[in-house]
């Protein structure tokens, strides 16, 4: 059989660099896949060129670079901006586009990241929301409105026009933890934003009073995700035919869900309040005596400028619970990692060393 034709986005960042390792290292570059890669920059194909990755020079705002690309793919894995609209209806544009490469997918495949920031309220830190949203629950997703963070986005996959030509997954994860792999961006965003804007004032700093809830993931847990689903997503039939052959093969095979209902939540354990992230580093300073009194600043929306990172008052103030039921249930995912506490004192040690060496 012919390698599957793969085009990746945001190959480099935190989320693309550890899944595409994970994949590389599960199946070996000269076997399954032959894949192509956006990047902005020559520099970072000499990070990917040993992989057996080739590069694509551009930006996600070339966009007759992305349908060109995405036409000749038989899998497209959107690891970029996930607010970046004309880039996802470019590529869309792409694998529709008929007809398909010679040997490759009748039915290509679209596996695009989004986020759990869709689920967002603006509580602002001040309340903790009861409302759970499930990925195998179509009707209460479908309440979220088009102006709920990456939602517009997400409308364009998942619109039924879609559906017996592109099959389409949205992966949505929650606060991703962990240190990544492979080649590029290792780092997360919400837990170093909040332990960076705390050691800027030597002082454990939340947005209100840190009530708000957030589910979470290890980022190697959500690499393994990835691959199961595009695994699972290359083993769909792509005519009538061969869904009646799997079935008479099997009675009991279930169709993977996608299109109309593509989200899939990649979820760990309980959720937690940023708040408790707050408390965690206030103890940790304590501990490396860069603020022994255990106390945090709770920031009011008026102070939010003075003190954090545009954005953050939505990012780490809102509520955002989701609840992973088809990962589980249809892919047999079980996340690995837990010690969610480790991780923010490993990550304010890793930040006051670097720190300390910018200063010496």
């Amino acid at each position: 059989m012919a390698p599957v034709r793969v085009f990746m986005t945001g190959v480099t960042g935190y989320i693309g660099s550890t899944a595409t390792d994970l994949l590389l290292n599960k199946v070996g570059s000269d076997s399954e896949f032959f894949i192509r890669a956006l990047v902005r920059s020559p520099e970072k194909t000499n990070s990917l060129h040993p992989l057996g990755i080739k590069s694509v020079l551009g930006s996600l705002d070339d966009l007759d670079l992305l349908k060109d690309e995405a036409a000749q793919a038989d899998v497209v894995l959107s690891f970029a901006d996930a607010d970046h609209l004309s880039s996802v209806q470019a590529i869309l544009k792409g694998l529709l586009q008929q007809p398909r490469p010679e040997g490759g997918r009748k039915r290509p495949i679209l596996i695009h990241t989004s986020g759990t920031g869709v689920l967002l309220d603006a509580a602002y830190g001040a309340f903790s929301s009861e409302t759970i949203y499930y990925d195998n629950d179509v009707q209460q997703l479908n309440s979220l409105g088009p102006d709920q963070p990456h939602r517009v986005v997400d409308l364009e996959i998942i619109n039924p026009d879609l559906i017996g030509k592109v099959d389409t997954y949205i992966v949505a994860p929650p606060t991703i933890w962990g240190f990544g792999t492979g080649p590029g961006n290792h780092n997360s965003v919400q837990i170093p934003r909040q332990v960076a804007t705390s050691l800027k004032h030597q002082q454990a700093m939340q947005i209100g009073q840190g009530l708000n809830y957030w589910s979470k993931v290890h980022v190697i847990d959500l690499a393994h995700f990835y691959v199961t689903l595009l695994e699972r997503a290359l083993q769909e039939p792509q005519q009538d035919e061969d869904k009646e052959r799997l079935l008479e093969e099997n009675p009991n095979w279930t169709p993977l869900p996608k299109n109309d209902d593509a989200y899939y939540f990649v979820q760990e354990g309980e959720d937690f309040k940023y708040g408790e992230v707050a408390q965690e580093i206030a103890k940790v300073f304590q501990r490396m005596k860069i603020n022994g009194s255990g106390a945090v600043n709770a920031t009011t929306p008026e102070e939010e400028s003075t003190y954090w990172p545009e954005g953050s008052g939505w990012l780490l103030g809102g509520n955002s619970r989701s609840r992973t039921v088809k990962a589980r249930e249809l892919l047999a995912w079980e996340p690995k990692y837990t010690d969610f506490a480790a991780y923010i004192a490993e990550e304010v040690h890793r930040q006051y060393r670097l720190l300390k060496e910018r200063t010496q």
